[in-house]
């Protein structure tokens, strides 16, 4: 799906005005060694572990470093992440981001369900929005 960029200043009330709909997760039976493939993409800053729907946690680059195997599965890596449900005010979500120095955040409903992605361009001017 394509993106387009929301700059901060007209984003809408909501973290669901600003989030990528239907991120792509991971399974949690994915190896490191497959997570060092996708994160050769540069783009590719943060994984999402997801069982079924349920949100289980994020893994950055630094979890699958050099000192892990590669046939260990995400499942025992996927740390507990900062997260926004759908109604959070964006003024909310954005300090949430700077006091992270991120640039995601997981979105999920009430019952863990992961439902998007927040995502900051590179330059943290804009949101990066389904096109």
């Amino acid at each position: 799906m394509a993106t387009r960029n929301i700059p901060l200043a007209d984003a809408g009330p909501s973290a669901a005005d600003v989030m990528l709909r239907g991120p792509r997760a991971v399974p949690p039976e994915t190896t490191v060694a497959e997570a060092r493939e996708t994160f050769e993409n540069p783009r590719v800053r943060l994984l999402l572990v997801a069982d079924g729907e349920r949100f289980l946690g994020a893994v950055t680059r630094e979890h699958v470093g050099d000192g892990v195997a590669g046939d260990t599965t995400l499942a025992g890596l996927a740390a507990e992440s900062a997260l926004v449900r759908p109604d959070e005010p964006v003024d909310r979500v954005v300090a949430m981001l700077e006091a992270d120095g991120s640039d995601r955040l997981p979105v999920v409903d009430d019952d863990g369900t992961l439902v998007g992605l927040v995502c900051f361009n590179r330059r943290h001017g804009h949101f990066c929005v389904d096109g």
